[in-house]
């Protein structure tokens, strides 16, 4: 049921910055998601076609481009994936003493506009 509300602020982060420019349409959305979120691309993408009807991102097509998990470990000294993204652990040593580096950020890549006035 995250992938909704997800999908939700991801939306509304998007309409906030297209009030900035009022002259273009916009085409296709590209977000990167971080691993940690274990969200269904699927179901975030029927939420999308749910949450835009009706706005300006109506009809634009969303790719989802997913981040892997990187942390470093604290206890080799190593910065690395993880087996599981489920259980963060160093894929060399198996400590759970790691930090993340990357995979845990949601971010809007890039909105593709097309001027339309």
């Amino acid at each position: 049921m995250h992938e909704g509300n997800f999908t939700k602020r991801i939306v509304e982060s998007i309409m906030e910055e297209l009030k900035k420019h009022p002259r273009y349409v916009p085409k296709r959305v590209k977000v990167k998601v971080g691993e940690i979120f274990h969200l269904n691309p699927e179901s975030v993408k029927m939420h999308y076609v749910v949450v835009t009807k009706g706005t300006p991102l109506e009809g634009t097509e969303l790719d989802l481009i997913e981040e892997k998990i990187t942390v470093y470990c604290w206890q080799c000294s190593r910065t690395g994936t993880v087996l599981d993204h489920h259980f963060l652990a160093c894929s060399c040593c198996n400590s759970t003493d790691v930090e993340v580096m990357s995979g845990n950020q949601v971010s809007v890549d890039s909105v593709e506009l097309v001027n339309e006035s």
